[in-house]
């Protein structure tokens, strides 16, 4: 947060974030803090320690650091470091006045345009405000608590997130959760109390409780109904399926596909989604466990449900994706064995030793066999290019 300063214009607008503390007339009070300038060019100092002893301001010759004193007597001269490059001195009676301020090593003559706010130290200090926004205050409590701007926490999961779990939303969120739990029973027993973090967090997951309790109230009235609906939607998805795949069998968008391996490409996958169509009836007679559990799951809350849903909807559409990763690996082969091929064409071949290309001579045989291969993938190009973009959109 606090930058490099440069040198400090004359009419620069200058507001001191100052701490209230007792007068004394016969104790000097010494200070020590930061300056940063803002985007619309502002000079903000922020007096974050303060102490009796003169020990404080001494060595502070930090291009981004400001030490001085406040004193309700200013006649007696107080010895502070040569190198101190910004100093501030400030009397104090009735009301606090800038009796001298260098910035940058140079004399601010003017400071009408000098605003001293005045926080109290003790309260800034033990604040849980958030911000969003970086402010003086916001600033001023992060300087003071001695933490950077992120969020510091010193917390390490105690369950860490592994590739096996990647492909269940339900599996990843319930580990989380439990993680955001140990988290709030270490946070509260630390702090002995709640804060506004935890505080916020407890509503959360008080709030996710009722509102799934609410969605199983409206979803799990009538079991039966719910599983007709759910099944019927399946149904429904896989007869849109076998539609599209027979318009990409026939001419899609009027293009002239390689006839042959275009009904190899639509009987394959049709077959793949009657075998899939044959699992999801068959996985129907248990769909009343299957609504059971979530039925049980969903009282974790609202987010628990949703993820449940995720992975069913997965479930559900897992023959689309195989088939997108069928059109996707056979389209990369036949890209592969392009780019390979025409390498041939100019006396080029891949050396996997050295990694790179390398000369070389082929045969008449060899180049007979190279241009039918090459010329027998680009004319099948066309047919995989359509069912991988088709399926690519459709997956994404």
């Amino acid at each position: 947060m606090i930058t490099r300063i440069p040198p400090i214009a004359m009419l620069q607008p200058i507001r001191i974030m100052f701490p209230t503390f007792p007068i004394n007339n016969k104790v000097i009070t010494y200070f020590t803090g930061y300056l940063s300038i803002t985007e619309v060019d502002e000079t903000i100092i922020y007096i974050t320690e303060y102490s009796t002893s003169p020990d404080l301001i001494k060595h502070q010759s930090n291009d981004n650091t400001i030490c001085g004193y406040c004193s309700t007597n200013l006649h007696r001269k107080h010895k502070i470091s040569s190198r101190t490059k910004n100093y501030l001195v400030i009397e104090q009676g009735q009301s606090l006045q800038i009796n001298k301020l260098l910035l940058s090593d140079r004399k601010i003559e003017a400071t009408d345009n000098c605003i001293i706010m005045l926080y109290d130290y003790e309260r800034m200090k033990h604040s849980e405000a958030m911000s969003d926004t970086a402010d003086y205050f916001f600033n001023l409590k992060t300087l003071l608590q001695d933490e950077p701007c992120a969020l510091k926490t010193d917390f390490e999961p105690i369950l860490m997130h592994t590739s096996k779990l990647s492909s269940s939303m339900f599996a990843q969120h319930l580990l989380n959760y439990f993680n955001i739990l140990v988290w709030l029973v270490q946070s509260v027993k630390g702090n002995k109390k709640i804060s506004i973090r935890t505080g916020n967090l407890i509503l959360a997951i008080l709030t996710d409780i009722m509102l799934g309790y609410l969605a199983l109230k409206l979803l799990t009235s009538d079991k039966k109904e719910l599983g007709a609906f759910l099944m019927g939607m399946l149904e429904k998805l896989v007869n849109l399926l076998h539609t599209l795949l027979k318009w990409l069998m026939g001419a899609p968008a009027g293009l002239k596909l390689n006839n042959a391996f275009n009904k190899m490409l639509g009987q394959y996958f049709s077959y793949h989604i009657q075998l899939w169509w044959l699992f999801l009836e068959v996985s129907g007679e248990k769909l009343d466990t299957i609504l059971n559990v979530y039925h049980y799951l969903g009282y974790l809350g609202f987010t628990f449900q949703a993820a449940i849903i995720s992975d069913m909807i997965c479930i559900a559409t897992f023959h689309s994706y195989c088939i997108y990763v069928y059109a996707a690996r056979l389209f990369n082969m036949q890209v592969s064995g392009l780019i390979a091929l025409l390498r041939l064409f100019v006396g080029r071949k891949y050396n996997p030793l050295r990694g790179g290309i390398d000369s070389c001579e082929y045969t008449n045989q060899e180049l007979f066999v190279g241009t039918v291969a090459f010329t027998i993938l680009l004319l099948l190009l066309p047919t995989t290019t359509m069912y991988y973009i088709v399926f690519t959109l459709e997956t994404f």
